[in-house]
């Protein structure tokens, strides 16, 4: 046997065991697999980047502190970095062992081999997959979800902490504040509660007002209230601009335009208008400019004054004509809508 094939057998031996170098990807350092396909040996190219190092650990840092590094080669104290992951089945003779980069992407992110960038999950955006998006609009435009609907993290720069929100990846990026899709849950909530927020996010949820200030007031965005009748089953769409919420004033709603669905049959009514500049209200904290407690009478919390042309918080209902019962608690939309009873409410945020 050839000394080029006794060596070809030992490399096949090395590489029967799977072999990593992994490190703590905050401290910067990738995790990479011994490349185990090599048919043909060659002399090291002289164009890569030469290092010495101690161990092949130091290679491996030295290649995760490289953005463009995605394989390393490591002999004895000799170390080389390269910008192609080792695909060809070519291996350098003398006693080389290779490594291709397997995940340099922090939060569970993915390197592709394909191309060589992280795909990150979970609200994770960046180049590494370093940090939360802020909301569903920067998760949009980071390029890492693609038009994906679900549970994600985002971290809007006013919140003290990260937390969960409903996310579709379209559209400019979603962030919901509300779904009111079916009777799964109670929106006869207490004040601390519509703080807090309730619900499922898959079905019917407040998201909390909390946590909504926290993203309307960091940066600009659009308010948008998506909604449909049980008698027409017609999608109707309003649209608000510049949507905020003042936290040392009981949430107070203010925003500066609105308009509605480019599509008029479509256009969803204004409902807020009469309610700009008005606090928050739910039973226990009554905050509406009326004489009456217009969350007791609605059953429901919204932004109330005298008290309200549309409840979309309020009792998911059902008739035998599938008009209103002309009761006060049901979820409804006059300003499009009438008499007619809602099906369903979902509100998001869009950043401008």
């Amino acid at each position: 046997m050839s000394t080029s094939e006794m060596y070809f057998v030992g490399v096949i031996l090395s590489v029967l065991e799977f072999q990593s170098i992994s490190g703590e990807l905050s401290s910067g350092v990738a995790a990479f697999f011994q490349y185990s396909q090599c048919s043909v040996f060659q002399a090291p190219p002289v164009t890569e980047g030469v290092y010495t190092v101690r161990t092949k650990t130091g290679c491996a840092r030295i290649c995760s502190e490289d953005p463009t590094c995605v394989a390393y080669s490591v002999s004895r104290h000799l170390c080389r970095t390269h910008e192609e992951l080792f695909q060809t089945g070519e291996c350098y003779s003398g006693g080389w062992k290779h490594y291709n980069i397997h995940k340099r992407c922090q939060k569970k992110g993915y390197t592709g081999v394909g191309t060589r960038k992280c795909k990150c999950y979970g609200g994770y955006i960046g180049g590494d997959c370093e940090r939360l998006m802020i909301d569903c609009s920067e998760g949009f435009t980071s390029s890492h979800y693609d038009g994906e609907t679900g549970l994600f993290y985002i971290h809007p720069v006013l919140s003290p902490e990260p937390f969960q929100v409903w996310c579709r990846m379209a559209y400019g990026g979603n962030t919901y504040i509300q779904r009111h899709e079916r009777n799964a849950t109670s929106f006869y909530r207490s004040w601390q509660e519509y703080k807090d927020g309730f619900g499922d996010p898959r079905y019917d949820f407040w998201l909390g007002n909390d946590k909504i200030s926290h993203i309307v007031n960091g940066r600009d965005h659009l308010l948008y209230f998506n909604y449909d009748d049980v008698f027409t089953l017609k999608f109707r769409q309003q649209i608000y601009t510049e949507f905020k919420l003042n936290r040392n004033n009981d949430y107070q709603m203010t925003f500066v335009l609105t308009w509605g669905h480019r599509d008029p049959s479509h256009h969803g009514g204004d409902c807020l208008s009469e309610l700009k500049g008005q606090p928050f209200s739910t039973f226990d904290r009554d905050n509406d400019a009326s004489p009456l407690n217009c969350a007791q009478e609605h059953k429901s919390g919204f932004w109330f004054k005298s008290c309200t042309p549309c409840n979309p918080n309020g009792v998911w209902s059902e008739t035998p004509d599938q008009k209103r019962a002309g009761v006060p608690e049901e979820m409804f939309w006059t300003p499009a809508y009438g008499d007619n009873l809602m099906l369903s409410c979902a509100i998001f945020l869009t950043a401008m």
